[in-house]
């Protein structure tokens, strides 16, 4: 077997036709999940999702779970009164930015907003909906290598400088 990741005692490998009837027994115990997917949630991958299985140190697997790659959008209207004008670029916006997260294997557009009225419009307008039942984890800025960090660090120096 080629292993992908490791991690404390356990090992992570891509899900495979072989996980089939070990995902579906799984499912048919699983009160929460049985009636909402089936194995093909983990095997039949759209574009921009992985399927993972993580199995301890004797192979057998504790966990399946499945990534994809999302865009979280924020935004502020710089012409707050040109309700016209703010829908349009929105409208347009939107289906542009789709397109392009589309085709870089992006699966999912997130938008929050507390504004009441641009959350009627994104649904009605934009092709989103609501989705309630989703945790979110705010992860920490990767840091960069040494050396990389002294060269922008070099060039934020330089740029302060000049202007």
């Amino acid at each position: 077997m080629k292993l992908f990741f490791r991690f404390a005692d356990y090992i992570v490998r891509p899900v495979e036709d072989k996980d089939r009837m070990f995902i579906d027994l799984t499912l048919d115990r699983d009160e929460y999940h049985r009636d909402v997917m089936t194995s093909d949630f983990f095997l039949k991958l759209l574009p921009g999702e992985a399927a993972w299985a993580i199995e301890d140190q004797k192979g057998n697997v504790l966990v399946y779970f499945k990534t994809q790659n999302v865009a979280r959008i924020s935004l502020i209207f710089t012409q707050q009164r040109d309700r016209e004008l703010n829908r349009d670029v929105l409208t347009k916006g939107t289906e542009w930015l789709a397109g392009v997260l589309a085709q870089n294997r992006f699966h999912e557009m997130l938008f929050d907003t507390k504004g009441r009225e641009l959350r009627i419009m994104a649904k009605r307008r934009l092709g989103f909906r609501d989705s309630p039942e989703e945790l979110v984890k705010t992860l920490p800025t990767p840091r960069l290598p040494g050396w990389l960090e002294e060269v922008l660090h070099h060039r934020q120096q330089g740029t302060q400088s000049e202007g």
